[in-house]
């Protein structure tokens, strides 16, 4: 099993979910899935893989990216619920699907033996969450084979759908994003959110929380003033300087834009 290997550098599985790990986020998420199973291939004997995402909107579910089939082959929309995929939603659990006949997003496809062949039962469905949210599946036919009931893959799937999950929900916010339209500013402000908790966890890997704890600089209030100012000087060079311009754009009024300027030495040309 995965926890019984301890030298990555002869562990197909801490080397294959290292190099995924390391993988950079693509234009598109079948471009992405593409790269992750292609690597998982280097060392597997892996030959079909589907991203499955919910439409709770929709109360549907539908394919986003796929591995050893093509799209226009696959089925991308599935109405219902039922069957393993939509226990495993449910449940949060992963489980095997013996029998793809009783699936709703597979029966009509397997009727077709050219794809029948491209996918194959068993399968295994392991839940995608992202902050405690279940955003789909990931439908993959075993790596290791059916031994204590796919244990091995299950503890080996769930530690990929980790570092899988967060990716996978960045692409779908943005797809939702990019096709609405009825709340700009409510988008806008999970897309900044978005980008300032990725740089600042960034930053935040990079200190010594036992040095900080000694020095007692305040980091909160230090980050807090670093954005003010980034934000403010940004904001004086997209307006030329205008700083009644540049006080609407923040959302301040005039005279608190000159105070935090005067604040933080920032100068007008």
């Amino acid at each position: 099993m995965l926890s019984s290997y301890t030298n990555p550098r002869t562990n197909p599985e801490l080397k294959s979910l290292y190099e995924i790990s390391l993988l950079q986020p693509q234009p598109k998420l079948q471009d992405y899935f593409l790269r992750v199973m292609t690597t998982l291939a280097e060392y597997f004997s892996v030959n079909y893989g589907a991203i499955i995402l919910r439409d709770d909107k929709r109360d549907s579910l539908h394919v986003e990216a796929l591995y050893g089939i093509e799209m226009e082959k696959h089925p991308r929309l599935c109405s219902s619920r039922k069957g393993v995929i939509g226990e495993v939603l449910r449940s949060r659990q992963p489980m095997p699907i013996h029998d793809l006949n009783h699936e709703p997003l597979y029966e009509e496809t397997l009727k077709s033996q050219k794809q029948a062949e491209k996918i194959r039962s068993p399968l295994l469905c392991i839940p995608l969450i992202a902050e405690r949210e279940t955003i789909g599946a990931l439908n993959i036919n075993p790596l290791y084979g059916s031994k204590n009931e796919f244990a091995e893959d299950f503890h080996f799937l769930a530690v990929l759908s980790a570092i899988l999950s967060p990716m996978i929900r960045n692409y779908h916010f943005k797809m939702e994003g990019w096709h609405t339209e009825s709340n700009p500013s409510k988008l806008k402000t999970a897309m900044l959110e978005e980008i300032l908790k990725e740089r600042l966890t960034e930053m935040l890997n990079r200190i010594d929380p036992y040095v900080e704890l000694k020095s007692k600089t305040g980091l909160l209030g230090d980050i807090i003033s670093l954005v003010e100012k980034i934000m403010i000087k940004s904001a004086l060079e997209k307006v030329g300087d205008v700083q009644t311009l540049a006080a609407q754009l923040l959302g301040i009024n005039r005279n608190t834009l000159r105070t935090k300027m005067k604040e933080y030495k920032i100068k007008s040309r």
